[in-house]
């Protein structure tokens, strides 16, 4: 189970990760994880909630339509950062629906011995680990990086301010009793800035604004456009959904209609401006092509090949 869980990226046919269905955000919700943290704060034991998702990297060198699969969410969710302090992790594990009807924890590390993968980039919110969960037993799917929606796409496809965006995640109000319950919202892309922004991180970085209401629990969840209907002068038919970036956070009003950021992984009492902060999956890209990633897939790949050497 340790390498299944911890070591281990593993493989899933791409055709299971993203099957063509009359109605695409059923997949969407499947590629939605619920993450369960027990964290140390002082001598009280927090139980924090957050949003993860799987992507698929593909590799033919494992096997034909076979993809490293992994799990996303926000480095602030995986330090478990809590009013700007990383806190001690005591474990973690993640919620997904089973086929059989009902829903599993998978318990990924104890004493938070689990490594993830950072950017090296400080203001970018995010952490990735390898991680496919048994696809014969659990009802989940894994986004491919070819539905992307990198700043090149973006462009190439005519989107701008005012698409219209939406994502699934965790509702802390209703997680589901003997299922995992995902909630969908959706809103518009509200700002693509040129510039750097002030981040959850509280270093300056690249995001993007999005006019669509999230709060606790939701960080981590993976946002989505479409490209199916017009597009500057373009005619686009059918759904064409692309994976944006990834919410990181949003921004509150105080009592003097100041705007401040904040991470989404806990609430405070403070207004909810409607204005949400997400991380370009560029970053996310990026992060995934970093020389440590690379290796570990190139050490896989290797490994792959020397068993189907050895069997022949």
């Amino acid at each position: 189970m340790r390498r299944l869980y911890l070591l281990s990226i593993l493989c899933l046919t791409l055709g299971q990760c993203w099957a063509q269905v009359p109605n695409m955000v059923v997949n969407i919700k499947k590629t939605v994880a619920f993450i369960q943290l027990q964290c140390e704060d002082g001598a009280k034991l927090l139980d924090v909630r957050g949003t993860g998702f799987f992507v698929a990297y593909p590799d033919d060198r494992i096997g034909k339509d076979q993809a490293f699969v992994y799990l996303v969410t926000n480095r602030h969710v995986a330090m478990c950062v809590v009013d700007g302090r990383p806190l001690v992790v005591r474990s973690l594990a993640i919620r997904l629906n089973r086929k059989d009807g009902a829903s599993g924890t998978i318990p990924l590390a104890t004493q938070g011995n689990i490594q993830w993968a950072l950017p090296s980039d400080e203001s970018e919110d995010l952490a990735v680990i390898g991680l496919a969960p048994d696809q014969h037993t659990y009802d989940y799917l894994a986004i491919p990086v070819s539905i992307f929606g990198t700043r090149d796409v973006l462009a190439t496809e005519g989107v701008a301010e005012g698409e219209r965006i939406l994502f699934a995640r965790f509702f802390y109000q209703f997680p589901g009793v003997s299922k995992v319950q995902p909630i969908v919202r959706e809103g518009i892309l509200a700002m693509m800035p040129d510039e750097k922004l002030p981040t959850t991180t509280g270093k300056p970085g690249n995001v993007y604004l999005g006019d669509v209401h999230v709060f606790g629990g939701n960080s981590g969840a993976p946002v989505f456009f479409n490209l199916g209907g017009i597009h500057g002068s373009k005619i686009m038919g059918g759904e064409m959904y692309r994976l944006l970036g990834v919410v990181s956070g949003m921004f509150y009003e105080d009592e003097e209609f100041n705007l401040e950021v904040t991470t989404t992984l806990k609430g405070t009492g403070r207004a909810n401006s409607g204005i949400s902060m997400i991380v370009p999956v560029d970053a996310l890209k990026n992060l995934l092509d970093a020389p440590a990633l690379k290796a570990q897939r190139e050490a896989m790949a290797a490994a792959v090949k020397g068993q189907t050497g050895t069997k022949q």
